[in-house]
């Protein structure tokens, strides 16, 4: 298959052409792609209890992190931390093509809001954000984190 990508500032709005021979399952994700817009979480804060309160929709690109703890699903933003109904393996599912990866059992993060990288001992390496906080990118998972960013700064290209 054949890319042409083409950068133009004055275009008012970005437009992708896609031409084929036959509808393909390659062909048929790209258009789907084109198409969705970025998926939404929702939640209640993290303080209330779970049938009590407002659901809260938050925009994926507002997420920091998801961490799984004692089978609760939590995501971090600015605004505070939201329980999430559903699994980490789904939102890691969900969320692939718009920055967020595995980085250790109980986590995915944004890598779009991950300020430094920092490497440490035994292999390790600290995400760290803009709000202060860290995470480990358990080094099992290194390598897929590793391939994942270069994947994700080739697309952006």
């Amino acid at each position: 298959m054949k890319l042409n990508l083409y950068k133009d500032k004055n275009l008012r709005e970005e437009k992708v052409d896609i031409h084929y021979t036959a509808m393909r399952p390659m062909i048929r994700q790209l258009i789907d792609t084109v198409r969705s817009e970025r998926p939404s979480l929702s939640g209640r804060p993290a303080d209330e209890d779970v049938d009590d309160g407002e659901e809260i929709i938050l925009d994926t690109a507002e997420i920091y992190y998801l961490d799984h703890v004692d089978r609760k699903l939590f995501a971090y933003t600015k605004d505070g931390v939201f329980r999430i109904a559903g699994t980490l393996s789904d939102c890691e599912e969900m969320l692939w093509n718009y920055g967020f990866v595995r980085v250790s059992k109980s986590n995915l993060i944004n890598i779009y809001k991950v300020k430094q990288l920092k490497p440490d001992v035994n292999m390790k390496v600290y995400a760290s954000f803009d709000n202060g906080e860290r995470i480990c990118v358990n080094r099992s998972y290194n390598k897929s984190f590793r391939e994942y960013l270069q994947k994700m700064r080739r697309m952006s290209l």
